[in-house]
């Protein structure tokens, strides 16, 4: 179709009848090509991509995450006794449940996420620009959750479970084939424990020992903090700053939270951890506010477990007590997945938190559990918008709608809005144009030990982090 009907035909043939079968040609040998293309690129069965597509795209956003400094995950999805059911039932029923299994796992992800059939009853899905440990489980729990569901074949119900193994990058790997491996290492542990359940890899730690290792780091005091800072889009000022959870390991080196706080959260020690984030924040503001004077508040993310429990307001003031420093000196984040699903108990930890002076605000918000009567219910100060809004902005316009959707939201609420993630110029340009309130992300700076931080709280703060 590139060319016209009288580069095929001669110019007294060129009638309606002898064109129309030029086009009809060239219609059917574009529809041969492109059917071409798609065998090449996926999987007859599921219609998912193909092993060779799923390594472009894993090599494609492992160079992406090398240049923007972001983190994407690797699922590795085995079905449980799958051989069982081809055994017993036949592979005709067999492949009518991987067809099903391959549109449900499209249905659990995102547009811009990957899900591949590897080979038989195995699947690969890869997860772009990931906010945070939360955002990976609740995809994996949704995936392990849909598989489970009965399959209607042939007038029979059939069920199925699978075992996910998960891989971080940067933090457990150097290239792809690592990836693969370590997420098939941690599947293949899903798996000794019972199937239909996820694991992530730990690496350099093993599961058994990581109880340990965390033991020690507390008494050791080999957990630190970064920050990175939040920058006012009106006044352009530095406002705020987060403090980001690290483990500094004597062998690993540095060793970001989405190795061991899923552990941690499992086997309990996310408490005494939670209060030494707070403690170590509570220093840093305290030091921050002796030698730079009034600075903006400290963000800390706070776990779920934390504030389930009922001492937490009695922990809390006792951790600003200890360094004479003002409860408003923090803001405190909580993830909205976990916001959403809490009960009256923890709402009223919430509102004892909030009469003591600290600022509230939802975490990763807009990943899918937004709530109105809740936004409402809470005594929260502000919201921050999950980095994965961002990704296609501005270019992308059903991503744009959305994104000044949300911003609209949270100011018709009176809510500050701080946008996470912006690595890009026409990001901040966008967000200022339609209103939001702060930012934060590698735009304006990396996370930096306390120690290296810039002009951030000097007299001249003006975009103090570019200089």
């Amino acid at each position: 179709m590139h060319q016209g009907a009288q580069d095929y035909l001669i110019r007294h043939q060129l009638n309606s009848h002898a064109l129309a079968r030029a086009v009809r040609y060239s219609l059917e040998r574009h529809r041969a090509q492109a059917q071409v293309v798609y065998q090449a690129q996926y999987d007859q069965l599921t219609g998912l991509a193909n092993r060779s597509v799923f390594f472009d795209r894993l090599n494609f956003a492992l160079a992406r995450c090398n240049r923007t400094q972001t983190a994407i995950a690797l699922l590795f999805l085995d079905l449980d006794h799958f051989k069982k059911i081809n055994d017993t039932c036949g592979h005709e029923h067999g492949d009518m449940m991987l067809k099903t299994i391959g549109h449900r796992l499209r249905q659990s992800i995102r547009e811009i996420d990957t899900g591949a059939r590897m080979g038989g009853d195995e699947f690969a899905i890869l997860l772009e620009h990931i906010a945070s440990v939360d955002d990976v489980k609740t995809v994996a729990q949704r995936i392990l959750e849909h598989i489970a569901r009965p399959i209607a074949v042939n007038g029979r119900q059939l069920a199925v479970t699978g075992s996910l193994g998960i891989t971080i990058y940067p933090w457990d790997c150097a290239n792809a084939q690592e990836l693969l491996k370590h997420s098939d290492s941690a599947m293949y542990r899903a798996k000794a424990q019972g199937g239909n359940r996820y694991q992530f890899y730990i690496a350099g730690l093993q599961t058994g020992s990581i109880d340990v290792e965390l033991q020690r780091a507390l008494a050791n005091d080999e957990l630190c903090l970064y920050y990175q800072p939040q920058l006012d889009l009106q006044t352009n000022t530095i406002i705020g700053m987060e403090a980001l959870l690290r483990w500094q390991h004597p062998l690993q080196g540095l060793v970001g939270p989405m190795h061991f706080i899923p552990r941690a959260e499992e086997n309990g020690l996310i408490i005494p951890i939670g209060e030494r984030v707070l403690a170590m924040a509570a220093r840093q503001a305290k030091l921050w506010r002796q030698t730079d004077g009034t600075v903006p508040p400290v963000a800390v993310n706070l776990s779920v477990h934390q504030i389930q429990e009922p001492s937490f307001p009695a922990t809390l003031k006792r951790v600003l007590e200890a360094v004479n420093l003002p409860a408003q000196a923090l803001q405190l984040e909580l993830t909205e997945r976990h916001l959403f699903q809490e009960t009256n108990a923890v709402l009223d930890t919430l509102r004892t938190v909030k009469a003591m002076g600290c600022s509230l605000y939802i975490d990763d918000f807009g990943t899918g559990y937004s709530s109105l009567r809740y936004l409402r219910a809470f005594p929260i100060d502000g919201i921050k918008l999950d980095q994965s809004l961002l990704h296609r902005v501005p270019d992308h316009v059903n991503d744009a709608t959305m994104l000044r959707a949300v911003i609209a939201l949270g100011k018709t609420l009176g809510l500050h809005v701080i946008a996470e993630g912006v690595a890009r110029q026409d990001q901040v340009d966008f967000l200022h144009e339609h209103g939001c309130d702060a930012i934060q992300g590698f735009w304006l700076s990396s996370p930096v030990p306390a120690g290296e931080t810039p002009r951030w709280f000097s007299g001249d703060r003006d975009c103090a982090l570019c200089g």
